[in-house]
């Protein structure tokens, strides 16, 4: 596989992804009434949108992987990828904080923050608990940056093993310190995003040629919710949401559309700031109208356009101005 080669597809799957996240953050906590249909959809959604997110990560990790010599360059490697990812999550979970306690004052506002002292330790310990809970996948993804150089070298010829490891601890009871509990929960994925590269070329010619076949088990998988437990049927619907939505990226209807690039452009900046546009502009349209019943079809449209297009505007024309601030949002 040439590595110079830009992952077009997987550019495109990033702008898929992302989008499937704003739209699981329209409601962040009381659902609004009569809009079951918003539930049942978020349910669904949540069984496949971040193992497809994690995938795509892993596949990204490996194929940008460097040559790497001896504990030097692993701790090279290590720190310029936290120094690219730490900086804006910490930034971007105290504004949140900052934010809420803030507007609280004269907007509704979503899972007010307790003290600082209890808020900063979520932060750096338990993000799920934290202000800026939705947050958690960057930290997440800093522990796979960490782990997996370690688990390349010690699998590399026998990446199986990674993959069997990633199915047991789908079962291993884990604390939510360190976000231990998500690792495990997703360390499958991740790692079978990093397994692929190696027969990258192989795999999509499969899932190119045999591409309705996996959007039919894609589909299917989804009746295992009946009939099995919520972790067996994440993972089973995790697994076939892989190859399919990648196919849909590559030769799909949706392939076609221009706008799925552009959103994994702005990846990392939508995921650092959609929560907050999505908390204003909703704590504002409640200063005006009920989110109830029909209303809600209102407010999900404009709550999920704010979301994604927000950050891609700030990113654009304010942040990207600023060195800094340019740097810890790309």
């Amino acid at each position: 596989m040439d590595k110079k080669s830009r992952l077009v597809d997987i550019d495109k799957a990033k702008g898929l992804a992302i989008f499937l996240v704003v739209f699981g953050h329209i409601v962040a906590t009381d659902m609004p009434a009569n809009n079951e249909w918003y539930a049942v959809l978020k349910f669904y959604i949540y069984k496949f949108h971040m193992p497809f997110f994690m995938f795509i990560s892993g596949i990204i990790m490996a194929y940008t992987f460097p040559v790497m010599e001896g504990a030097k360059g692993y701790f090279k490697y290590v720190f310029k990828k936290l120094k690219r990812l730490a900086p804006g999550y910490v930034l971007f979970g105290c504004l949140i904080y900052a934010g809420k306690i803030a507007f609280s004052k004269i907007i509704h506002v979503d899972g007010l923050p307790s003290d600082l002292y209890t808020e900063l330790y979520n932060l750096l310990l338990v993000p799920s608990q934290s202000a800026g809970g939705s947050l958690w996948f960057i930290y997440v993804l800093m522990e796979m940056y960490i782990v997996f150089p370690l688990i390349i070298g010690l699998c590399s010829q026998k990446p199986v093993l990674a993959l069997v490891a990633g199915v047991i601890i789908q079962f291993v009871p884990a604390t939510n310190v360190f976000m231990l509990d998500r690792f495990c929960e997703y360390f499958l994925f991740f790692a079978l995003g990093v397994v692929v590269v190696s027969f990258y070329d192989k795999y999509l010619n499969v899932i190119d040629k045999y591409c309705y076949v996996f959007f039919i088990l894609f589909f299917l998988s989804f009746f295992t919710v009946s009939y099995f437990s919520p972790l067996v049927s994440k993972i089973v619907i995790g697994f076939f949401s892989l190859p399919a939505l990648q196919a849909l990226m590559r030769s799909g209807f949706l392939s076609k559309t221009s706008i799925w690039g552009m959103l994994g452009k702005y990846t990392y900046s939508i995921y650092l700031m959609n929560t907050i546009l999505i908390g204003l502009v909703k704590g504002v349209l409640l200063k005006f109208i009920a989110w109830d019943g029909h209303n809600f079809l209102i407010f999900a449209p404009i709550l999920l356009l704010s979301g994604v297009f927000g950050p891609i505007f700030i990113k654009k024309y304010i942040l990207g101005r600023i060195p800094f601030a340019n740097s810890i949002t790309s």
